[in-house]
């Protein structure tokens, strides 16, 4: 299907709600811009970005186009695209894109890009358009050299032949699904879940500020051994929550194998950024509480020499370490499905069970 007639094309883009949907408000006025400089065509491109959830197939696979003719009919969309933060498995491959010319849509799996910019997200919609509105698929055929270098594959759609597939290969597309997951994740917005943890982390710690005894034992330890400590009181704030919250995955459906070690490599990476999060956020509060109540003549009296700044932070390192473990007794009264809706097994149940009507933009889907 090529571009209508008229002066003015409408692409919608959907979005899945959080992530997806918030990168898509915000490439949005990006993409009309990229599609206006096509030289193709000289219409007026206009893109309205509604929140929608679909479904999930039991092979991982978004069921995007057979719900293309009552999105079409109720919106007037000439263009559909769907914008996903979940993995998009495709024949046991994980894809990065799905174009359907046929039906003028097309997926697209955030978490294949990475880390990606709002540039490069609208670069990629940007190039979904186009081929479905040329039916030409992007650039030239890639030289041998640049195939072995390359993350991505493209191929047919054994559904569908007339369906052109974009595929993540290799470890370097496996490294860049795993990064994409995690920002999916947002693992910035798991901290404000572990309230309970950080109360008692605070509590822990604060002890351990205002110990004398802490105080010999944060001037006497190495930046090595405050380091090692750091690290292993982050290693078992996470592991605690990984096991209390039951937030091992366990993939169902095709290429299990691969989704369970892709899958929980996220959410471990997920859980450990936002305990390293905690810790800071706790060492930053332990020293300042450090720095107004101690003060620096009487902790130099303790210690038995002048003390300076670096004092005060080593105070507050190891007692940041100990309030850490002391934290994860605290996550034992966080809510365990608000901490499991930060992984990705969690949220592909609810796609895989969810029931979907067709809603105004903005609108929550049913």
């Amino acid at each position: 299907m090529n571009v209508p007639e008229s002066s003015a094309c409408v692409v919608g883009l959907i979005a899945d709600p959080g992530t997806a949907d918030a990168m898509a408000n915000r490439v949005a006025r990006r993409l009309e811009g990229v599609l206006a400089k096509l030289e193709e065509h000289e219409v007026h491109w206009e893109v309205q970005v509604a929140p929608f959830s679909l479904p999930l197939g039991d092979s991982g696979r978004v069921a995007l186009e057979d719900k293309v003719p009552k999105l079409r009919e109720k919106h007037g969309w000439d263009y559909i695209i769907y914008l996903t933060d979940a993995p998009h498995y495709v024949q046991q491959r994980p894809v990065r894109s799905v174009v359907a010319s046929e039906s003028c849509s097309a997926v697209l799996s955030m978490p294949s890009l990475g880390l990606a910019r709002p540039r490069t997200v609208a670069s990629a919609l940007a190039e979904l358009v186009k081929e479905l509105s040329t039916g030409q698929p992007p650039g030239s055929a890639p030289t041998p050299l640049g195939r072995a270098i390359s993350v991505h594959a493209s191929w047919q759609d054994a559904e569908n032949e007339q369906n052109r597939i974009s595929s993540i290969e290799g470890l370097r597309g496996r490294l860049l699904l795993i990064a994409g997951m995690v920002r999916s994740n947002r693992p910035w917005k798991l901290v404000p879940r572990l309230s309970s943890a950080l109360a008692g982390a605070v509590a822990t710690g604060a002890f351990g500020v205002f110990y004398t005894s802490i105080w010999s034992m944060a001037d006497y330890l190495s930046t090595q051994r405050l380091w090692l400590i750091t690290l292993s009181s982050i290693a078992i704030l996470t592991l605690w929550l990984l096991l209390h919250n039951r937030l091992w995955e366990s993939p169902k459906g095709s290429r299990r194998r691969e989704r369970l070690v892709v899958y929980n490599a996220a959410t471990v990476l997920t859980v450990g950024f936002a305990a390293a999060a905690m810790y800071l956020l706790m060492f930053l509060a332990l020293l300042a509480g450090a720095l107004i109540v101690i003060d620096q003549e009487y902790l130099a009296y303790q210690l038995r020499h002048g003390v300076t700044l670096a004092d005060y932070v080593n105070l507050a390192w190891l007692a940041s370490s100990l309030g850490t473990m002391g934290g994860a007794i605290g996550s034992s009264f966080e809510n365990v499905e608000e901490v499991q809706r930060a992984t990705f097994s969690q949220r592909e149940y609810e796609r895989r069970n969810m029931d979907f009507s067709i809603s105004a933009p903005g609108d929550e889907p049913s």
